[in-house]
């Protein structure tokens, strides 16, 4: 269930470690001079995915419930 979460959070961390070498390296792309991301920005952007999925978490379990709940009334016939 949280696979794609830690997916995202290695994507992420991934990001911050190219972006902090290719800064110490003094490395161009296209010209523009590489700059490291902020600490704050990447807190930031696991927080809000943490949120988001157990957020969605909660919802999918609540679908579920309900799901179960249908199934299990009586037909109307």
């Amino acid at each position: 269930m949280y696979e794609v979460l830690g997916l995202f959070i290695l994507f992420i961390v991934g990001v911050m470690l190219v972006s902090e070498g290719g800064h110490l390296a003094h490395l161009h792309i296209f010209g523009y001079i590489i700059e490291p991301m902020a600490k704050s920005t990447f807190y930031f952007t696991i927080a809000i995915m943490v949120v988001v999925d157990l957020v969605q978490s909660r919802y999918q379990k609540k679908l579920m419930a309900e799901r179960r709940i249908v199934r299990k009334s009586p037909a109307d016939g």
